[in-house]
C-alpha cells in the first residue's frame, strides 16, 4: 500500500461531558481541536423557541382550537424531555441511549 497524503482536511466532532457511558477525551487529541461551548438553556427558554416554532405551524395549517394546545404540546413534550434525560441515561451497553430536542 502506497502513502498517501491527505491536504485540507477538517474535521468536525462534538462531545458531552464524560459521564453515562461517555469516556474523558484526552488533551493530546483535545489539542487538534477548537472549542465551541454553550450552556445548557433553561426550560423557559427551551418552551420560548419551540412554543415560536410550533405555533407558527400551527397557524398556517390548523384551527384555532388545535392552535390553543400548542403551550400544552410543549409544556409536556419538554416535560418528557427532561424525565428521560435524568432517567434513561446512557451506558456502555446502551450507548444508543442519547436524546436531544
Amino acid at each position: 500500500c502506497a502513502f498517501r497524503k491527505l491536504i485540507d482536511i477538517q474535521y468536525i466532532g462534538c462531545m458531552g461531558p464524560p459521564g453515562g457511558g461517555r469516556n474523558p477525551v484526552s488533551n493530546r487529541m483535545l489539542r487538534h481541536f477548537n472549542f465551541i461551548a454553550f450552556a445548557d438553556m433553561s426550560d423557559g427558554s427551551v418552551r420560548r423557541i419551540f412554543e415560536m416554532i410550533l405555533g407558527a405551524t400551527l397557524e398556517r395549517k390548523f384551527a384555532k382550537e388545535i392552535q390553543e394546545l400548542c403551550p400544552s404540546l410543549v409544556a409536556a413534550t419538554v416535560e418528557q424531555y427532561n424525565l428521560i434525560r435524568t432517567e434513561m441515561l446512557p451506558t456502555p451497553a446502551k450507548s444508543h441511549y442519547t436524546f436531544n430536542l
